[in-house]
């Protein structure tokens, strides 16, 4: 038997359903292929930001996964004898996002609430127990073959199957080490009682011997990471889970959700695509944990890709999907490379180091691509409130938005502080919430559409409107 869609998603973890929710919300059909049955119902990523939560709000699912979520209250990166020596504490009013700055979450209730999301939509079809036997892209079009005998043909593909990732094999690309690898033990925790001693910072404890992770998670929820000295340990008795724990917890105090072995690394493929088949998410950048970025990074990558297949379907000229992985990479190796420093600390700092150091977010800038890079184009601009507090992202159907300092809807004093300090009058906003145009404060019109380079008007024009948003 044999379907059709405009595009084909491989994997339906968050970053494979978050695409998913983002095309279909502007009305592009989309297949989903996923090799297992269901949805995997353990823990694995905790972790979002303020970023990533206006790409939930841009698919029209905001409130329902703040809904399932916690404010972290932040991080701090302590020695063996508990002496603070980094301390990254997380705001806990609304940030220049538009949302809290962090945000703790159980993957399954992420999961469900991405999954339900689709139900919305007829414009999706989604296959459980589909294994890829193989891709063709014959340039025009891509192919996938099924392991049950089905075949099915979109224009486009979208590898979102994770860092074991089959797209990313059938291209022929690999990822690269970037030089981090280690071995940890990973323990979720469910609480019987509560224990407010155990705080709900994260906690890195900094010991070149022994160094370990504390996370508060969503309600009871509780996880250790711990280092294996020995690589090559596999398995391990739930006994000696406790024995490790002891410090801190026994079973008296909570019952074990699952504990697993992992080896956190940092690699990046070189190419993000060949053809008409592209990489997302784990299948093409990998990441250690110590800044939760890891599930972050495959929601931006499917936010910058999203309207740009939108547009593409929609007549584009395809050299605007070309944009993708020139943004991309160098975004995500920022955030890549401070994990590894981290991790470094993580690893190598001795307990005598006394002082404290505050450490704040990052938000790289994209690489080259589409557009100009002469001011602050690139950045990820703020999002702004209106007098009523409505959210900037949600006044556009199509995403595209202009900030500017004459006097509409969204007139702020903090829009007008934020045009002054980047000396500009006006900024052009795209869907994913990066700054495509800036002008200066001496270039004004009356009329917007030709204030911007007319170059965008069909690209503007082109990239269907979202049915929900918010």
């Amino acid at each position: 038997m044999t379907n059709n869609s405009e595009i084909a998603i491989v994997g339906m973890g968050p970053t494979g359903a978050s695409l998913a929710n983002l095309l279909a919300n502007r009305g592009v059909s989309v297949a989903i292929f996923e090799k297992q049955s269901k949805s995997y119902p353990l823990p694995r990523a905790v972790h979002f930001d303020g970023e990533v939560m206006r790409t939930f709000q841009s698919m029209g699912l905001g409130s329902e996964v703040s809904e399932t979520s916690l404010v972290n209250q932040g991080m701090l990166f302590k020695d063996s004898d508990s002496n603070i020596l980094i301390d990254w504490s997380r705001s806990q009013i609304i940030g220049p996002m538009g949302w809290y700055e962090s945000y703790r979450f159980h993957q399954p209730d992420l999961e469900t609430v991405l999954h339900e999301g689709l139900n919305r939509f007829s414009n999706v079809r989604t296959h459980y127990n589909s294994d890829v036997k193989n891709i063709i892209d014959n340039g025009e079009d891509v192919t996938i073959e099924l392991e049950s005998g089905d075949r099915h043909i979109s224009q486009f593909l979208v590898g979102c199957d994770g860092a074991q990732s089959t797209v990313r094999e059938f291209i022929g690309e690999k990822l690269t080490d970037l030089g981090f690898m280690q071995k940890w033990l990973v323990i979720d925790l469910i609480l019987k009682k509560e224990r407010p001693d155990l705080g709900d910072h994260t906690v890195q404890i900094c010991d070149p011997i022994s160094p370990m992770t504390y996370v508060r998670g969503t309600g009871k929820r509780r996880r250790w990471e711990m280092r294996l000295v020995d690589e090559t340990i596999s398995k391990i008795s739930q006994e000696d889970v406790w024995v490790k724990l002891k410090k801190w917890v026994s079973s008296e105090d909570a019952e074990i959700e699952r504990s697993a072995i992992y080896t956190f690394r940092s690699s990046l493929v070189n190419k993000w695509s060949r053809g008409n088949i592209f990489l997302a998410g784990d299948a093409a950048h990998l990441m250690p944990p110590f800044m939760g970025q890891g599930m972050c990074a495959g929601i931006r990558d499917v936010a910058n890709l999203a309207w740009k297949l939108a547009a593409v379907t929609n007549g584009v000229n395809q050299g605007l999907l070309d944009t993708y992985e020139s943004e991309r990479s160098s975004n995500v190796r920022e955030f890549i490379d401070l994990t590894m420093r981290l991790g470094k600390v993580i690893n190598q700092t001795s307990k005598s180091q006394q002082e404290t150091t505050k450490m704040e977010s990052i938000w790289p800038s994209l690489g080259p691509g589409l557009g100009m890079r002469n001011n602050i184009e690139g950045q990820l601009v703020p999002q702004f409130l209106s007098p009523e507090l409505e959210k900037a992202d949600d006044f556009s159907q199509t995403g595209f938005y202009a900030l500017s300092n004459q006097k509409d809807k969204l007139k702020s004093l903090e829009l007008e502080a934020w045009l002054i300090k980047n000396n500009i009058s006006d900024a052009l906003v795209r869907p994913d919430a990066y700054i495509l145009e800036t002008l200066p404060k001496n270039k004004t019109q009356e009329n917007i559409n030709q204030r911007f380079d007319p170059t965008y008007n069909d690209l503007i024009k082109a990239v269907p409107s979202r049915k929900f948003v918010g």
